[in-house]
């Protein structure tokens, strides 16, 4: 016997994950949006935020109860990588924590010019 399921989130995350790739001293701004799937109005919450001497965030509300955007934003640093994560509260007993991961790599000048040659 086979069994065929299809499981619909509750939430679609889109891109699932956040990465962030350019020269030391810039600035970056990244997306992720966040889709209710359920009738069921979704509302979000700031959660754990482990990236804040790296980056800002911020919520903006495309469809109240429906669709947000979150907004990263790189602050300016030497170059370097990072990884943390960013966690948002939600309203859905069935997936009540989002968590979003977030990685950056940023060059010196002289090594993107290098990888390019």
């Amino acid at each position: 016997m086979t069994v065929k399921a299809f499981i619909k989130e509750s939430i679609k995350i889109s891109p699932d994950r956040l990465i962030l790739k350019g020269k030391e001293g810039t600035a970056l701004t990244q997306s992720v949006d966040i889709i209710a799937q359920e009738e069921k109005p979704l509302s979000l919450e700031p959660g754990d935020f482990n990236l804040k001497e790296k980056m800002t965030y911020r919520i903006e509300v495309i469809e109240p109860g429906k669709a947000f955007r979150i907004h990263f934003t790189n602050i300016p640093l030497q170059a370097g990588s990072f990884k943390g994560s960013l966690k948002l509260k939600t309203n859905y007993d069935e997936k009540p924590e989002i968590t979003i991961p977030i990685s950056g790599n940023f060059l010196k000048d002289t090594e993107e010019n290098g990888k390019n040659q």
